[in-house]
């Protein structure tokens, strides 16, 4: 039995080192179970940038497609800002290059929608609900 205490506590150590790791990673970071104050300012960028009359409510997709999911499995960012920058040839997106809440927000708008993308967030006010979904 000790031996089984002692692997059990060996594996836990290298998964929680290795969800550490992986955490330092992601543009937002979740402190005491509130997340950080860039991604509300992206959640502010995104509100207040107009994304959501295409892309829906908390970016879940409508005319446009989901960007938690588009910045989490399909964009790098480097991607993505050049999207967001320049729109997107043969869609609805347009440029935002003289938006300059979003562009000076473009981390923050990242940092948003990856924890959007993750499942960090729910698509509803960051202020009213609790993270998760």
């Amino acid at each position: 039995m000790n031996k089984f205490i002692k692997s059990t506590a060996i594996s836990l150590m290298a998964v929680m080192m290795s969800f550490a790791a992986y955490a330092e990673d992601k543009p937002y970071q979740v402190v005491d179970g509130k997340i950080s104050a860039n991604a509300v300012e992206g959640w502010k960028t995104y509100n207040g940038g107009g994304c959501g009359a295409c892309h829906g409510k908390g970016g879940i997709g409508a005319v446009g497609p989901n960007l938690g999911n588009s910045v989490t499995q399909k964009l790098s960012k480097k991607e993505f800002v050049n999207i967001v920058t320049n729109g997107k040839s043969g869609t609805l997106m347009r440029p935002n290059k003289t938006n300059k809440r979003v562009m000076d927000n473009m981390d923050n708008l990242y940092a948003y929608l990856v924890a959007r993308g993750d499942d960090v967030l729910g698509p509803g006010n960051l202020i009213k609900l609790p993270l998760g979904k």
